[in-house]
């Protein structure tokens, strides 16, 4: 499943993007690590081990995505439910004893967090034009931002726009771009 397909799976087409909504409408429930020691019975120095921040995994032929709730701020958090997402959709996603993914899988998961939470068809066509704007329309860390921002510029320079995933997110996206660039033009 690629990103454009949980834009359209979940009906997303403005930003910022709440991933654990988008996680919802795909079935995938989201729970915090208290919940996940009471619902679960799970020892809470289990899941700092697993992750300080969040992890996923597959019970009962459901993913669940088991976030920290107290380890960081609203930000990293979305991120992280993003990530998760991610790992769950591109099937790296196991069960709760398997091992920790690849880094081959922790970067696409990054990736697909990146796409979902800034994704760059919306953002060359909302004309954005620094990383301070990208983090105020995506609601993303200023790091986050900042290499969102150098992606942009870099692929400003290309096509980009012509591929048939990158048109179809434009298309998803249309009037949150519209309505984003009447207030700019104001």
């Amino acid at each position: 499943m690629k990103v454009c397909d949980v834009f359209e799976a979940a009906e997303i087409g403005d930003l910022p993007i709440n991933p654990a909504s988008a996680a919802g409408a795909l079935g995938i429930k989201t729970v915090s690590y208290s919940s996940m020691t009471e619902i679960y019975d799970i020892e809470a120095d289990f899941l700092y081990k697993r992750s300080p921040f969040g992890f996923s995994f597959k019970t009962e032929n459901r993913f669940v995505i088991a976030v920290n709730e107290h380890s960081c701020g609203e930000r990293k958090r979305r991120f992280t439910i993003a990530h998760e997402l991610g790992h769950c959709v591109l099937g790296h996603a196991g069960r709760l004893s398997d091992c920790a993914p690849t880094d081959s899988e922790e970067k696409s998961a990054d990736k697909f967090a990146a796409d979902l939470l800034a994704p760059l068809p919306v953002l060359i066509l909302c004309g954005a034009e620094s990383a301070e704007e990208i983090k105020k329309i995506c609601g993303i860390s200023s790091q986050a931002a900042e290499i969102r921002f150098r992606e942009l510029a870099r692929l400003r320079r290309t096509n980009f726009l012509f591929f048939d995933e990158n048109k179809k997110i434009a298309e998803l996206f249309d009037d949150f771009i519209e309505k984003y660039r009447a207030v700019m033009n104001r």
